[in-house]
């Protein structure tokens, strides 16, 4: 076989695609990289709102619980390119960055374009080839053997590729699933793809009333048997059509798939979990004798906003002008139970606009884990969101990007090593 140097078609310009690029370039191969849009890294500009939470403080073993059943599929990847070497990486080529609040990690500077200035300044080091606004149509297969890839301009002739072309959130962005049909062209099964990251919306009309209002520091459940388990902590949003913020959005992947068989799926929040709801109802007790002349929906507005209040005194059937010593038994158990496990029917999701992440993708059990490479096609890898990995929100899904591009990157170059020496 000959030792020149063997080629690397990377399909996707975002951070898994520019990660894997690097390193197998760092080690002699020729890449390429081909990017349907007329710009790189569209989405990791757009992420954590410009500012790129490009991963948090867990280590590996936490880091992949946090991706569920499936989340052992990531550890050979999160291992060789953990947080700390991630940031690592960054810092040595001029991105200093910095854990804003014990947990999250952000680019000192704030700007998600540093940490894309510094992956395409590598690539422009190593040689490596970014084509723009080309489009992959087709793997080009031939007995059963990689040859290249097809696209709008024409055959590509290359050794490995990398199909690491994102998920079909932020169309507008780049995301369109066209990643899923290279994958059925090599045998690939793809699992659903479904909105994940994405707002709520409710049948309840009342939340759009409380455009604007957040919370900090909620739970959030499906209220079914089987994920009652799965509690999900952080700010709450309440939205024009429901209820957005990382409590809710983390819960999105599986209320997508769910709607696929129900046409309504339940949630509970928790907008207080510090106060229990024996502690609630002896609140109300203490106010109802020390404050009985005061109106019910003022009262309650000392612990939330005003618009809210009066919503949930509405749900609880209260009237206006009620004072506080008129208040039910009845009633005042409804306020606690809203306070403690508000009930939400949810309808849809925001959809793919919004949608920062896809839930589904190319299955798992058809991609070698320790390599990422297909056990279908000899020579085709995959690294990043195609796969049917998904983590919440918080730098879970960029830590895994990067991990991934790096794993499929560096077993490239693994198996040309192997086939020269």
């Amino acid at each position: 076989m000959s030792q020149s140097a063997k080629t690397v078609l990377i399909i996707g310009a975002g951070p898994a695609g520019l990660t894997a690029a690097i390193n197998a370039a760092q080690n002699g191969c020729r890449v390429i990289v081909f990017e349907q849009q007329n710009q790189v890294g569209l989405k990791l500009l757009a992420s954590g709102g410009g500012r790129c939470n490009l991963t948090n403080t867990l280590d590996v073993p936490h880091l992949t619980a946090a991706f569920g059943r499936q989340g052992r599929f990531a550890m050979q990847a999160l291992n060789l390119l953990p947080p700390e070497k991630l940031r690592e990486f960054f810092a040595v080529n001029g991105v200093e960055t910095e854990v804003t609040d014990g947990f999250h990690v952000f680019p000192k500077s704030g700007r998600a374009k540093d940490i894309l200035t510094a992956l395409l300044n590598l690539c422009k080091n190593l040689n490596v080839e970014i084509k723009t606004s080309r489009k992959v149509e087709k793997l080009i297969i031939e007995n059963n053997q990689l040859e290249g890839i097809q696209t709008v301009n024409g055959k590509v002739a290359g050794d490995y590729v990398i199909i690491a072309g994102g998920g079909k959130g932020y169309p507008k962005l780049g995301g369109d699933g066209g990643a899923y049909l290279l994958a059925e062209q090599a045998g690939h099964k793809i699992n659903t793809p479904l909105p994940a990251l994405v707002g709520l919306r409710s049948m309840e009309q009342w939340p759009g009333r409380c455009t604007g209002i957040s919370f900090e520091k909620v739970t959030a459940t499906i209220d079914l048997p089987k994920y009652r388990k799965n509690i999900c902590k952080g700010e709450l949003l309440f939205t024009h059509h429901g209820v957005s913020g990382p409590a809710i959005i983390d819960l999105a992947g599986d209320v997508s798939r769910l709607l696929t068989k129900t046409h309504e799926v339940p949630l509970k929040i928790n907008l207080f979990p510090e106060i229990s709801i024996g502690e609630w109802q002896n609140l109300f007790k203490e106010r109802q004798l020390n404050s009985g002349k005061k109106q019910i929906s003022r009262i309650l507005s000392q612990d939330l906003p005003k618009a809210l209040a009066n919503e949930f005194c509405e749900i609880a059937n209260i009237p206006n002008d009620m004072k506080m010593a008129e208040l039910k038994a009845e009633a005042r158990n409804e306020l606690c139970l809203l306070l403690n496990a508000l009930p939400l029917t949810i309808k849809s999701t925001d959809g793919w606009d919004k949608a920062m992440l896809t839930h589904g993708g190319v299955a798992l059990k058809k991609v070698n884990p320790d390599t990422l490479e297909s056990r279908l096609l000899k020579g085709l890898f995959f690294a990043g969101e195609v796969l049917d990995l998904q983590g919440p929100c918080g730098g879970y899904n960029l830590q895994w990007a990067f991990a991934s591009g790096k794993l499929a990157g560096s077993n490239i170059i693994q198996l040309y090593r192997n086939l020269l020496f």
